[in-house]
């Protein structure tokens, strides 16, 4: 047993440090190794430059390569990859969810073309993960269809949320917020209490949370209408024990798919209750996704005449003609932005005639 246990912690030492010892030696080349040695040290780089600000990054991508690529290509070297190569790690994957495919193709992209920045493949070559040459082997479709996300009509948005605050979990709280502050869905799963500015009724977003290459985003200033304020208060009173996150009963930051299977029961609640279902007929009837929702807020507020530079400045939109960092802007847009976003809650809410405190 102790044998067993040595040998297991050498191999991860190895693991963690194998890359780095050879990334830094100038008098190996990389040329000479596999895609699984190179995967690692691949990860490592990108992890060294901050691309990915997850401080899981690392392990999710080691994960994918043991799991789907290394089984089938991980004693190639990059310039025998092949798109049939690539076909089978996606089916592998495909043989265990649907959703973790995408994921594969994702990081094999990003890995072959770093593979061309360090002259492991021919940079003017078309990659084998290029989804015009791997879309016909598998029947699926990787690229969008259409340009806008799913959303509901407007006009729906109160029944929508009469059903959506029925919901009692954290998930749907989660929800309800993205909603009520028109806001991404990244913002919201990584916010902190801290954030939250209760004498300001203000959500001061960090620019690490905002939508954006890292360097390149902003802090962002939310006014809180009255009924994501009480929200807030509600989700302190049942489920805060001392997380730092806001939207969390665990700990752990919540994942987009919970918010799409909250969506998914009210849209099937509907259904069972009126035969009506939350699909956008724009999108070929496609049931809307969170992101959605920032896309009914603009629509509501075009309808109601506001000002669109303020629909903007809710939405976080970027201004390439603004060079001063936002600031005399935000400070021009916030009593604005406030009187907008409480009219949009009280819109939101206007299906309910009791006290939303009761149903929050």
């Amino acid at each position: 047993m102790q044998y067993d246990l040595f040998l297991t912690r050498l191999v991860q030492k190895v693991e963690k440090y194998l890359p780095r010892l050879i990334y830094s030696s100038h008098s190996i080349e990389l040329s000479q190794y596999e895609i699984e040695t190179l995967w690692p040290i691949w990860i490592n780089d990108y992890t060294k430059l901050k691309a990915w600000t997850d401080k899981n990054a690392y392990q999710r991508r080691l994960a994918l390569g043991r799991k789907y690529i290394f089984p089938v290509i991980g004693s190639l070297k990059p310039s025998c990859v092949t798109t049939r190569n690539v076909v089978s790690c996606l089916e592998l994957a495909l043989s265990t969810t649907n959703q973790t495919h995408r994921k594969v193709l994702i990081a094999l992209s990003q890995f072959l073309k770093w593979c061309a920045s360090k002259d492991l493949l021919d940079p003017y070559k078309r990659l084998p993960t290029d989804v015009e040459l791997i879309e016909p082997f598998l029947g699926i479709r990787f690229r969008k269809q259409g340009g806008h996300h799913p959303a509901i009509d407007w006009r729906e948005m109160p029944y929508f949320v009469s059903l959506l605050i029925q919901e009692k979990t954290i998930s749907s709280k989660a929800l309800l917020f993205i909603i009520l502050t028109a806001s991404r869905l990244q913002s919201v799963t990584h916010a902190h209490w801290d954030e939250i500015n209760f004498s300001l009724n203000e959500w001061q977003i960090p620019a690490q949370h905002m939508k954006g290459k890292q360097g390149n985003n902003r802090p962002h200033e939310v006014p809180l209408s009255r009924q994501a304020l009480m929200l807030l208060q509600s989700i302190r009173n049942d489920y805060s024990r001392g997380e730092e996150l806001i939207f969390s009963a665990t700990g752990n930051k919540l994942s987009g798919s919970s918010l799409r299977k909250i969506i998914r029961k009210i849209d099937q609640k509907s259904v069972d209750l009126c035969d009506h279902s939350f699909r956008d007929s724009t999108q070929n009837n496609r049931v809307v996704v969170t992101h959605g929702f920032r896309a009914s807020f603009a629509t509501w507020a075009q309808e109601m005449g506001a000002d669109m530079s303020v629909v903007e400045f809710c939405l976080a939109h970027s201004d390439s003609n603004d060079r001063h960092n936002g600031a005399y802007r935000r400070s021009r847009m916030i009593n604005q932005r406030r009187q907008l976003l409480q009219d949009w809650a009280d819109f939101c809410f206007s299906q309910e005639s009791t006290d939303h405190r009761a149903k929050l």
